[in-house]
């Protein structure tokens, strides 16, 4: 499952960063991102994907690097329903050597600290775009959860957090004013895309977006 000869420097990094609070529509955003994407993995500690079209739930460590195996370069879409941090490592390892997919992690506050990233989510941070990994790192508590991921995301998109830390957190790397999140509704976003510094916001249920600020140029 070794993808040393699937190396392209040359490929932009994709990552996105997700937060907020419980039904602030995190998993609907990336389900929409993964809906045409061949290959996903996604660490699903609350099993929220396996119901997914298309896509294969496991729970075993065995299972999971079974499939991958399977599907070396071909289409696989598979949820590993599993939690704790050796699972979380496990994964980690497992999507890095398979490449070119989509790789969700959801809940890192969990099995992540503001501190340094834990080896393998570092590598799949730092190293994964090399390999057409696209990370969708995901959490409720941006506060909490690794930085890394924060400052490695191509795009940030956060719906409402309620407690003013995360806001904090989040606001920082946008380089926007925490105000700008504190006034945000069930189903409002606001997005940051590090490539032009621009800032979006909608609401997923109106399907309106407006910018906030325009793309550098």
């Amino acid at each position: 499952m070794s993808n040393r000869k699937r190396i392209d420097t040359s490929l932009d990094a994709q990552h996105e960063y997700i937060c907020g609070t419980t039904g602030a529509g995190k998993s609907s955003h990336v389900k929409r991102v993964i809906d045409k994407a061949p290959r996903v993995a996604v660490f699903d500690p609350d099993d929220e994907y396996g119901d997914q079209p298309g896509f294969v739930r496991v729970t075993s460590a065995r299972q999971f690097l079974d499939y991958l195996y399977r599907h070396p370069a071909g289409g696989l879409k598979i949820a590993f329903v599993s939690e704790g941090q050796d699972a979380f490592d496990f994964w980690g390892n497992a999507v890095f050597a398979w490449g070119r997919c989509v790789a969700v992690a959801e809940e890192i506050a969990d099995v992540t600290t503001p501190a340094k990233a834990p080896p393998a989510w570092g590598r799949l941070l730092r190293r994964g775009r090399k390999r057409a990994i696209k990370v969708m790192a995901v959490t409720q508590r941006p506060a909490e959860a690794d930085k890394t991921a924060l400052s490695q995301a191509a795009v940030i998109r956060t719906g409402l957090l309620g407690r003013d830390a995360d806001r904090v957190s989040v606001a920082r790397e946008m380089n926007i004013n925490p105000d700008e999140l504190a006034g945000l509704v069930k189903l409002d976003w606001v997005a940051f895309k590090r490539s032009d510094l621009s800032v979006t916001k909608g609401n997923l249920t109106h399907q309106r977006e407006t910018v906030v600020r325009a793309p550098v140029t």
